[in-house]
């Protein structure tokens, strides 16, 4: 017995007319007779009484009549409320996210994505980078933005890199290399390194450890902060120096002084998202996200930055 045995019995027990049900159905005739003849011999019970004036429901057929009608619509609902859920989580775009100052594109990208889609709505989660590939890979999380942190290995999510920081550093106002515009890394070699963690910036390590290996100097990092200002209060104190990006000069920095580096070297910032992730709103936030990253690099161009 099948859905369709269903609808065909009830057209035929509202209508009283095998006709008529077959007209409301659209199929011919002979096969409704066919089918409900089919449906009686299953349940091993006659639902309707024929003659050739007019039919009629046997007891056992108001019976099933009224289950049959609650069945067929609880069967409605089911597929109404999936659909339901599907609009629900389509017009939903959850983002993983951890804070630092890689995330310029992050607020643009949400003002922007409230102006062109405001019926669809974000959420937020501060959650660690690894963390954010295992949300997103679980389907818990549609996008994450993952800083300096790798994901190109993971073959399960795409990613792109949505902003490009310049690195410079910062020193105590004491360092004699605070005295020049430009400083060269290589000057740099044999002074204690102070950097932030990968809780605050996440995959800074293994950036540091390639910048200086490109320069072929040796240097090591003592210490490790989970702050911006803590960082910038070891600096100020003398403890160490520490590259970062040039959005640091936002933050106080009473005392401490920045400097361009030589040879440049840059922060990225990056954004993950599962291959075969449907959301229909996934899709629209990437479309925002590609024409502010797009925007930005063409106004970099222009500016000589790029």
């Amino acid at each position: 017995m099948e859905l369709r045995h269903l609808r065909y019995f009830v057209a035929v027990a509202d209508e009283l007319s095998f006709t008529r049900g077959a007209e409301k159905l659209r199929i011919a005739q002979p096969s409704l007779t066919r089918q409900i003849r089919d449906l009686e011999t299953e349940l091993g019970v006659r639902l309707l009484d024929r003659t050739k004036k007019k039919v009629n429901l046997t007891k056992e057929g108001e019976f099933f009549l009224e289950r049959a009608k609650r069945l067929i619509g609880f069967s409605v609902e089911m597929v109404q409320s999936v659909h339901e859920l599907d609009h629900k989580t389509s017009h939903t775009v959850n983002i993983g996210y951890v804070a630092n100052p890689f995330h310029g594109v992050l607020p643009a990208s949400l003002t922007a994505f409230e102006k062109e889609f405001p019926d669809i709505s974000i959420n937020l989660f501060g959650i660690p980078p690894e963390e954010q590939i295992s949300a997103v890979k679980a389907g818990k999380l549609d996008i994450g933005f993952v800083g300096l942190f790798d994901p190109s290995y993971n073959a399960d999510v795409q990613f792109l890199v949505v902003g490009s920081y310049k690195a410079v550093a910062l020193l105590p106002k004491t360092s004699p290399h605070g005295k020049r515009a430009l400083v060269r890394l290589k000057d740099l070699a044999q002074n204690f390194f102070v950097a932030p963690s990968e809780k605050c910036y996440p995959g800074y390590d293994r950036w540091f450890t390639a910048i200086c290996n490109k320069v072929g100097i040796r240097s090591k990092i003592v210490q490790v902060y989970d702050s911006d200002s803590d960082l910038i209060q070891s600096i100020r104190s003398g403890l160490g120096i520490a590259l970062l990006p040039d959005q640091i000069k936002n933050v106080p920095h009473e005392n401490v002084i920045i400097r361009n580096i030589t040879p440049p070297a840059l922060f990225s910032s990056t954004i993950v998202w599962k291959r075969d992730n449907p959301s229909s709103g996934l899709k629209a936030y990437l479309q925002v996200v590609t024409k502010i990253t797009t925007g930005k690099n063409a106004k970099e161009r222009r500016s000589g930055h790029a």
